[in-house]
């Protein structure tokens, strides 16, 4: 095997030119999950799943609620920038709570904090539903993402303390299928619920409650290694921002997590709207079912995509891959929408863009632990995902005002929200290219 390359064009070396270089396991099976680890993996699984069908509940009656809201000429004229503002204190919330929930989880403990966690963002999606003005729903957004992102948050460290190490790379690849699943659910309550008020849809995120009870009941804390104090945490920042190659991949890494979270985000978060404008004169109904049939659509695309670019990235590399889905995203993505939203041209091409835009997320859990040594890796890719979820916020705020500016054209706001993935290709040639974990 090879070892990580110290620059952006260093060559892969074979294991005769770095004797030192340690010796991939592959005598061994990869050994069987007892009861309990795919009972913490199906958990796991089912909070993520939760966690993104609450997301797209928001995304499916945001229009109907701020039509209800502001009125149909106030809507016309700012309802994106509201739902755009509304969504980026959302993803700052989700940022704080994966901050704030993944340091009490590690004095609770993972059960109790995904307990409190699920019914936090269960409660508050409820409570959506109680209200009257888009600043009562935006402070009911940002409270449900605090427990939403700490969800996520000990979910994950349940899964990685919980599983043997031959098998954390298929649970992230599993746990990534929740970004196609969650909406899936949310698109078929959506048209259970047709002809029915938005405040109903926000009921549905009650029901992930339930969880709590099986995770009570089927799930014991697991043994965790030592806890790192805040000294050796900030011993860590500064050999990761003190040592130039780490630097520079920490860098890589958070600028590649900026571009995946704000890329992932734009289609799911804006389909509705799209849909809306391609649907001028048909009912509420149709509209509804509508948007949820394209929502299912271009999911199929992001499991397709999930599932592809791991293989992909271990056939040409992981700068070449990212490269193909970085330049791929926005030609699809304009190949959509050029000259407007046409329903039929939505259902065909948006599931293709979304296979590069939300199938480029499954690199990061594969590319961002190769970037740092054993001591640094959980620090230097925390910095890759969250970092990137805090500088993605503003983004559906500005998509909202780009698209007040164009008349009111969704279209146009998206086409150059995803001109984010320009960042993205400029920033390939500083990443080194990996193929395995280093020590």
């Amino acid at each position: 095997m090879t070892e990580q390359p110290r620059g952006p064009n260093a060559e892969r070396r074979s294991p005769s030119a770095d004797p030192g270089a340690p010796t991939p396991n592959t005598q061994h099976p990869t050994p069987l999950l007892s009861r309990l680890q795919r009972t913490i993996l199906l958990v796991a699984w089912l909070g993520w799943v939760f966690d993104v069908m609450d997301t797209a509940l928001f995304n499916f009656a945001k229009v109907p609620m701020m039509m209800e809201m502001l009125g149909p000429g106030r809507y016309k004229l700012e309802g994106p920038r509201v739902e755009g503002q509304i969504q980026t204190w959302f993803l700052i919330g989700w940022a704080l709570g994966g901050l704030v929930f993944g340091l009490l989880a590690d004095r609770w403990g993972r059960t109790r904090t995904l307990v409190v966690t699920i019914l936090l963002y269960c409660a508050l999606t409820g409570l959506t539903a109680l209200c009257r003005t888009p600043g009562e729903v935006m402070v009911a957004r940002f409270l449900s993402a605090l427990g939403i992102g700490g969800e996520w948050a000990a979910g994950a460290a349940l899964v990685a303390e919980s599983l043997p190490n031959e098998w954390r790379a298929k649970a992230a690849s599993l746990l990534q299928t929740a970004a196609a699943i969650g909406p899936v659910l949310a698109a078929v309550a959506n048209i259970g619920l047709a002809g029915m008020s938005w405040r109903a849809l926000f009921l549905v995120g009650i029901a992930p409650a339930f969880l709590c009870v099986l995770i009570r009941a089927r799930v014991t804390e697991p043994e965790r290694g030592s806890k790192v104090d805040s000294g050796n945490a900030l011993s860590m920042l500064r050999e990761l921002f003190g040592t130039p190659g780490l630097r520079r991949n920490v860098i890589v890494a958070m600028l590649l997590g900026v571009v995946g979270v704000t890329g992932a985000g734009v289609i799911p978060f804006w389909i509705p709207n799209l849909v809306k404008e391609a649907s001028v004169g048909m009912t509420e109904i149709a509209i509804r079912t509508r948007t949820s049939n394209a929502t299912m659509a271009i999911h199929v695309g992001t499991l397709l995509g999930v599932f592809c670019f791991p293989a992909l990235a271990e056939r040409i590399g992981r700068r070449r891959a990212f490269g193909l889905f970085f330049m791929m995203s926005p030609i699809a993505t304009a190949l959509a929408l050029w000259g407007g939203s046409e329903y039929n041209r939505l259902l065909v091409l948006l599931p293709v863009a979304t296979f590069f835009s939300i199938g480029v997320s499954a690199g990061f859990v594969l590319y961002f632990p190769e970037l740092f040594p054993t001591r640094l890796r959980a620090t230097g890719s925390g910095l890759g995902y969250n970092v990137g979820r805090i500088f993605s916020a503003p983004i559906p705020w500005l998509t909202g005002i780009v698209i007040t500016a164009f008349n009111g054209s969704i279209a146009a706001g998206v086409l150059i929200a995803v001109s984010i993935y320009v960042v993205g290709l400029l920033t390939l040639p500083f990443a080194p290219e990996t193929s395995r974990l280093p020590e």
